[in-house]
């Protein structure tokens, strides 16, 4: 184990914190770069109706992505466990069958999306313009997605292992080649949305190199090896019952953005996919910055707790909620004041995105000051071995609660006069309010078990490793 392993368990939390969290935000800022990039340039040389398009087949090209993250997210946690209890084998195992299955689980994504995918644009209320591009940019994205599971997947490890530095210059790498591609393609090719997505891939393409070049390299205190690869139930065990509950967020996620384009082109048509295009990709900046927070914070958490040391789990969670919670507070406010000049970042005024574009983002937006600690916290229980929570309150804001919300809002607002539209946006608030409270009550009862250190030893030793001795052999 190398020091900046064992220095996890001994340095100062804030000194840990802004170690990890500046380049994994920085990391995860240029990661969402990427959309937000094409969303401008789309914008801003296609217009209103490109923005449509994207913004149609959006939450089918992140249901794509929710398979690396199974993967990605579960291991990374399984292996800052094993790395607490000094099993480098082990981590090193979980490296290998973590690559084979994102390969896996690319080519079941295939089969999941690409059919039902232009099904659901063909029969969409939109017009044939949109539809046309938005069945472009869905085939390119996911034909290309390879890249996109590897690189996230793969270089959330290194971050994990200790080389956080790294991980942020993988992704750095990515996100300049695809401001380099997206103007040539789009702007001098005129490749239209087509060419944006063939950007992202090839900006992928490279940046996945890099990072298998690193991870076989003797750089890596993790290597990825050959004899690794073939996949054993249980190393894999580990990384799906952790990483499923990220897994099923995400698909919560698409679901829900897939049910709010359907009532947005029933309510609204076009214009309101553009304000609920441009809405996601500002709340995906700051979401993406929270999790690049807790990112940085899940070495400490999970070294920490499979070393037992309570104290520091508590002081690291603590600290993470507040970065997190400041951060949203601070970049929502200046959306919630200056709605439409946030909107004309990406793309020209027209008065039907005027009408609607205050109010949406307002009320879609105003909540999501509470997203810092919602996040950090539904997320941490992953790392202290409780899937089965993080599952419930990661799908608790789409599925429990906006999904419902989406389709009785709408009905209920006509009746005291206000535009069934706008019972739309207030879906967001809602949703945010009740999983927020939600979360609370179980933070508050997790903190008491670990003050106290009534932390079974089932949430120490997640199941099925390949080095564990069995059930009922003699201690």
């Amino acid at each position: 184990m190398n020091d900046s392993s064992k220095a996890l368990g001994t340095a100062p939390i804030l000194t840990l914190l802004t170690r990890y969290c500046i380049p994994s935000v920085l990391a995860m800022l240029a990661q969402v770069l990427y959309t937000f990039i094409d969303a401008v340039f789309i914008g801003q040389f296609i217009g209103e109706k490109g923005l449509a398009a994207i913004s149609l087949v959006f939450p089918l090209v992140v249901f794509s992505s929710g398979f690396g993250m199974l993967v990605g997210i579960g291991s990374c946690a399984r292996i800052s466990i094993l790395l607490g209890q000094r099993r480098l084998e082990d981590a090193e195992k979980t490296l290998g069958n973590a690559f084979s299955m994102i390969f896996l689980f690319y080519f079941v994504m295939l089969s999941l999306i690409l059919i039902p995918g232009t099904l659901f644009v063909d029969h969409s209320a939109v017009s044939p313009e949109v539809q046309q591009m938005a069945k472009t940019f869905l085939w390119i994205s996911i034909g290309c997605g390879i890249f996109s599971s590897l690189m996230f997947g793969l270089n959330n490890i290194i971050r994990v292992q200790g080389n956080p530095k790294i991980a942020m210059c993988s992704i750095m790498l990515g996100f300049l080649l695809n401001s380099v591609f997206n103007p040539i393609f789009i702007a001098i090719f005129q490749w239209g949305v087509a060419g944006s997505a063939l950007a992202t891939a090839l900006a992928q393409s490279i940046t996945t190199v890099w990072i298998l070049s690193f991870l076989t390299s003797s750089r890596s205190l993790l290597k990825l090896r050959l004899k690794n690869m073939p996949l054993h139930w249980a190393i894999c065990a580990p990384v799906l019952c952790i990483g499923t509950a990220p897994f099923l967020a995400q698909c919560a996620s698409s679901l829900q953005g897939l049910f709010l384009n359907i009532q947005l082109a029933h309510y609204g048509q076009e214009a309101a996919l553009t304000v609920s295009g441009i809405n996601y990709r500002i709340a995906l900046v700051v979401f993406t910055v929270v999790i690049g927070i807790f990112q940085g914070a899940q070495p400490i958490l999970g070294f920490n707790f499979g070393a037992r040391q309570f104290d520091r789990v508590l002081k690291a969670w603590r600290l993470a909620i507040i970065i997190a919670s400041v951060w949203c507070f601070s970049t929502i406010s200046i959306v919630l004041l200056f709605p439409l000049q946030s909107l004309a970042f990406f793309t020209q005024l027209t008065p039907e995105l005027e009408a609607i574009g205050s109010l949406a983002l307002r009320a879609s937006l105003c909540m999501g000051l509470l997203m810092g600690f919602q996040v950090i916290v539904s997320q941490a229980f992953l790392t202290i071995g409780k899937p089965l929570l993080s599952t419930i309150l990661s799908l608790s804001r789409q599925v429990l609660f906006m999904i419902p919300a989406l389709f009785i809002l709408p009905k209920i607002f006509p009746l005291f006069g206000w535009d069934a539209l706008n019972g739309v946006w207030c879906s967001y608030t809602l949703a945010d309010m009740l999983a927020f409270l939600l979360t609370l009550w179980f933070f508050l009862r997790e903190r008491q078990l670990l003050r106290s250190g009534n932390v079974g030893p089932g949430n120490l030793q997640p199941p099925l490793s390949i080095t564990d001795p069995p059930a009922n052999a003699a201690p």
